[in-house]
């Protein structure tokens, strides 16, 4: 490209800016009196949001509980901790929430476990379970629900965990075929 075409396609972006920009400030707007719910004059502006028109901002619980497990791929056979941890939560969100000490936790492992247990939460709000399992199947997860009551109001969490993640795929033999024993080859027809 040569010296004099660049210089014009520079101008050319030039002007182009500049009618777009003077195109923009020559654009009539509208009289804060044409805008639903404005008063009258000519003000450019947002329209503040009328408060009875929408629905109240919700309010955040009063009371939460959350659950993890103290690993989330364990053995097919293993014992693992499922932690529970209650809070009771400021309304006005000024303060952090505070620990729920004594309240009683129903634990209830799902299938492939099924087992069930309860625990009362600490000084600290938290409340620990120990599950112990035998022979569940690798690789289906297993989900455990937390419940608990909080002024006459139940509060549940889940959480879950995956046993036998980090076994390797069992290979399944085809039929006909016989296993080869180690360090001999099978000679190919």
């Amino acid at each position: 490209m040569t010296q004099r075409m660049k210089r014009f396609a520079l101008l050319l972006v030039a002007v182009s800016v500049l009618a777009v920009a003077f195109a923009a400030c020559s654009t009539p707007t509208p009289s804060a009196g044409a805008l639903p719910g404005a008063g009258s004059g000519n003000v450019n502006g947002f329209r503040t949001p009328n408060p009875t028109d929408g629905s109240p901002t919700p309010t955040f619980s009063p009371f939460t509980i959350g659950a993890w497990p103290s690993n989330y791929s364990p053995g097919t056979s293993d014992t693992i901790t499922i932690y529970a941890i209650a809070r009771i939560q400021d309304q006005t969100m000024l303060t952090p929430p505070r620990p729920a000490p004594g309240l009683t936790i129903s634990f209830i492992a799902q299938d492939p476990i099924n087992q069930t247990g309860s625990a009362q939460t600490g000084p600290d709000g938290i409340a620990t379970w120990t599950l112990t399992f035998k022979d569940s199947p690798a690789g289906k997860p297993a989900s455990v629900e937390v419940n608990t009551s909080y002024n006459q109001q139940q509060y549940n969490a889940e959480t879950f965990f995956t046993p036998g993640v980090n076994l390797g795929p069992t290979p399944t033999p085809k039929p006909g075929s016989t296993p080869t024993p180690k360090g001999k080859a099978t000679p190919t027809p």
